[in-house]
């Protein structure tokens, strides 16, 4: 049940988004061991997908962008990342997930939100993560500069030839 992996809300949850909910958190399972998350949660992203990351001024569109960004920041927050409190509406398509982070080896550590939102098949077609304090989020900007250019120029030359 949703209630297991710490969830309150949901009491009408579709089969979809529950489904979502699973897959999501079997992806932070799988990322924390260090393995890559992108299988497992690739059938839950909707192909348009807009994620609005907070080192960012203007949003990321596209399923395949949004899972390189969700790969590169579970390899920054590591072992570190859990979650706290998480909401969800009754039909289970809009959540609200708090969670705390370490940047890496910076010394710096984050707390969040992420806010999702989900269409009808379950997809997800929004992420938004809020984040402080300051100097946390911009030790996140500088670790994610390390990792996700030359994943962003691999995926853009993929598109391109295929």
């Amino acid at each position: 049940s949703l209630a297991q992996l710490g969830a309150l809300g949901g009491e009408r949850c579709t089969g979809p988004a529950a489904a979502t909910f699973r897959a999501w958190h079997g992806a932070i399972d799988v990322a924390m061991k260090g393995g890559d998350p992108t299988p497992l949660l690739r059938p839950h992203v909707h192909d348009e997908c807009v994620f609005r990351p907070p080192t960012y001024f203007t949003p990321w569109v596209g399923g395949d962008e949004t899972l390189l960004l969700l790969s590169c920041v579970s390899e920054v927050f590591g072992m570190s990342f859990t979650y706290g409190r998480q909401w969800l509406s009754p039909d289970g398509h809009d959540w609200a997930l708090e969670f705390k982070a370490d940047v890496a080896d910076t010394g710096r550590s984050i707390d969040g939100i992420d806010l999702v939102k989900l269409d009808e098949a379950g997809g997800m077609v929004e992420l938004t993560v809020l984040a402080r304090p300051p100097n946390g989020v911009d030790a996140l900007k500088r670790e994610m500069l390390k990792r996700v250019p030359p994943r962003l120029a691999a995926l853009k030359l993929r598109k391109l030839f295929s």
